[in-house]
């Protein structure tokens, strides 16, 4: 059986896309185990998928202590590469892929990378040169990449979950109960929401409940639930969660969404089509995200200080069909295959040929 070794970690932007790959070539009978560290949510959001995993002593490299730890790393990687023997690996960014991703240098073992931003990070940065392929989720990636090195690169979105390549936005609609007349927004700030969008969604409260052909469906995240449902005296037609376990449900059944522009949030409006208003964040490579659909007039982009312009945008746009289906058409260009079919199937296609 072939086995192939994941490292990954840190955030849900880098796990996810990994998780998908692996059920992919679960199901197809290649045996999957991950190397990520023990401190961050993947030693507890991998095992919960059923998936073997090691967990590394390993920090970001802020000074003399944590370099010792990526050095001592390293060794424990090589060990579990050396007895585990895996076919091939592959990283999805971030520091913490760095002891596997030196160590299958050591042992000759053909690594790949998979690029969730539109601007590389520094650790694919560092290692691009030596991989096998490079999975990028944007045509922009390559523009910073000299042209000797770009045949490595294949675009193909960014993995996604199953579902996100089956959804009717109709269909969606029936299952929410929403009016034929009714128009939808989204809004989500992350994982943890985001405060300041949340503020300005309370100062136009009055405005939207007042409408009834919006129904908003808000995100407010798990830390700010509390305190945003406080302050309302009128929910209107509005759903309010800390998160929505069917966001991918309600994003396609929405008109127009409201979020940051994480790089599986971008890739997720682009595969369902959806006009958008982003607020990026000004650090992890969101407004190079952002500017991908805005660029070619699929998203409207406002900083963080204009938020509240952004959410007077969000509800007159909404109710202008035209301006939509103009976006929603724009973003097509931008539609890529099953991103995880493709990487499964290159991997297993290079297997053949070691």
């Amino acid at each position: 059986m072939r086995k192939v070794l994941f490292t990954t970690g840190g955030t849900g932007g880098h796990i996810y896309p990994a998780l998908s790959i692996a059920e992919k070539m679960r199901e197809k009978n290649v045996e999957v185990l991950f190397v990520g560290t023990k401190h961050r949510m993947e030693k507890d959001l991998i095992p919960k998928e059923n998936f073997r995993f090691t967990g590394l002593d390993v920090l970001p490299l802020k000074s003399v202590s944590s370099a010792v730890k990526m050095i001592s790393a390293t060794f424990k990687a090589l060990k579990v590469m050396k007895k585990e023997n895996p076919s091939q690996v592959i990283g999805f960014g971030n520091y913490i892929t760095i002891p596997v991703l030196l160590s299958a240098k050591i042992l000759r073992i053909p690594y790949y990378l998979q690029e969730q931003n539109c601007k590389m990070g520094l650790a694919n940065k560092y290692f691009y040169k030596g991989a096998k392929k490079v999975f990028a989720a944007f045509e922009n990636t390559l523009d910073d990449v000299p042209h000797k090195y770009r045949k490595k690169f294949l675009v193909t979105g960014n993995p996604l979950r199953e579902e996100f390549y089956k959804k009717d936005k109709n269909d969606e609609r029936k299952k929410l109960n929403i009016k034929e007349n009714e128009k939808v927004i989204l809004v989500m700030g992350g994982s943890l929401g985001a405060k300041n969008i949340n503020e300005a969604i309370l100062k136009s409260w009055e405005k939207i409940i007042k409408d009834k052909n919006i129904r908003l469906f808000w995100a407010t995240g798990k830390e700010n639930f509390e305190e945003a449902v406080f302050r309302m005296k009128d929910f209107g037609n509005a759903v309010i969660m800390p998160y929505f376990e069917n966001a991918a449900d309600i994003m396609s059944a929405a008109d127009l969404v409201i979020c940051r522009a994480g790089a599986s949030t971008i890739s997720e409006l682009i595969q369902l089509e959806k006009p958008s208003i982003l607020i990026p964040y000004d650090f992890v490579g969101q407004k190079e995200n952002a500017d991908v659909l805005e660029f070619i007039n699929g998203a409207k982009t406002f900083s963080n200080e204009n938020v509240e312009k952004a959410v007077e945008e969000a509800l007159v746009l909404v109710k202008q069909d035209e301006m939509l289906d103009f976006m929603k058409n724009n973003i097509k260009e931008l539609k890529k295959e099953n991103s995880v079919n493709i990487i499964v199937e290159t991997m297993k296609v290079d297997s053949y040929s070691k």
